[in-house]
């Protein structure tokens, strides 16, 4: 599949109604909320999607009451389904048994307010960064040093390797138009977002690509996907902004050490793994934001919803900038989007 047919993004937007699409331009209206719409009047194949999506991946699923009230209590424990809208236009529905499902977010009869609620969350997901999945790499220093590079963790090698190599690379003057060509064709159907594609086609310089990283928008969940599944090939067009943003944090490195916070939901299994990795070093394959207010961190993480499989985790981070080959990281309160 060519990367402008791929979602390149974290979430995609799921409808399912039997009657199909009440408004001609809804396509349009639900695409500047999430890119990534898949519609369905069948409910057969709408679950067989939502089974197939990777569980690092998120779905933002709109149903209506009837068909929710079959589908939400089988579905609604899958890791990939992150929130639920129940739509239908009849008043006189029955909603009590959307109570017992903390998922489903609300229980809309007009489109508009439908429209609001999706892009608020959608936004404040973005913000608070808590419930994308941190993929964990572990490399066991407990091995015998007579163990062979073969004989450690691949997946912890491979992420180091392969982020090593592309700040390597020589910046070539195609480098931006490459990502631009994309992105226009990734978002074709979105005029919000193909304006922001068209604003850093005119505006990017080098020197600004932690405001656009922190920015809301294509390129931080484009690059953040692409980290997390190490997609090789649109890691490869983003080369130049990843530099960037790397370049950017050397010259603002904190000279001292800091502590910090930051909240996260993971799954259970992903805390065992840390609980089973102590004294051993972990890498992670994205950039990581963190705040230095403690309170903060963990007012972003009791407002986001957790199921059972789930919990909701405080890391404490020491960072020392006078260990050897610590990867650069940096006050960005003067150089964010959001100050």
């Amino acid at each position: 599949m060519a990367l402008e047919d791929e979602n390149l993004e974290s979430f995609s937007l799921v409808w399912l109604d039997e009657k199909g699409k009440d408004e001609s331009n809804i396509e349009e209206q639900l695409r500047q909320c999430i890119n990534h719409l898949k519609i369905f009047d069948d409910a057969n194949n709408c679950e067989l999607y939502i089974r197939s999506v990777h569980e690092g991946d998120g779905i933002v699923w709109v149903v209506n009451n009837h068909l929710g009230q079959m589908m939400v209590p089988c579905l609604h424990q899958l890791q990939q389904i992150s929130s639920i809208y129940i739509f239908d236009t009849n008043n006189k529905i029955e909603t009590e048994w959307t109570k017992k499902y903390p998922k489903v977010k609300g229980v809309i009869n007009e489109l508009s307010v439908l429209l609001k609620l999706i892009q608020m969350d959608h936004t404040r997901r973005g913000a608070k960064k808590i419930e994308e999945q941190l993929v964990l790499n572990v490399f066991n220093t407990s091995s015998s040093d007579e163990q062979s590079t073969t004989g450690l963790n691949g997946q912890f090698i491979h992420s180091q390797l392969l982020i090593n190599c592309l700040l390597r690379m020589k910046a070539a003057s195609t480098d931006k138009d490459e990502m631009i060509s994309l992105s226009k064709k990734q978002y074709k159907d979105n005029k919000n977002e193909l304006s922001i594609v068209h604003e850093f086609e005119e505006n990017y310089s080098a020197d600004r690509a932690i405001w656009w990283y922190t920015r809301e928008s294509f390129l931080y969940r484009q690059l953040n996907k692409a980290l997390r599944v190490q997609n090789i090939d649109l890691l490869f067009i983003f080369r130049f902004f990843i530099r960037d943003i790397q370049e950017q944090l050397e010259k603002h490195q904190c000279s001292s050490s800091i502590h910090v916070f930051r909240g996260q939901l993971m799954l259970n299994e992903e805390l065992k793994l840390l609980k089973d990795s102590i004294g051993q070093l972990i890498s992670m394959n994205s950039f990581l934001s963190t705040s230095t207010d403690r309170q903060l961190a963990l007012s972003f993480l009791y407002s986001s919803t957790v199921v059972d499989n789930m919990q909701r985790i405080l890391f404490g981070i020491d960072a020392d900038p006078r260990l050897e080959g610590i990867r650069p990281f940096a006050n960005i309160t003067n150089l964010s989007y959001f100050p």
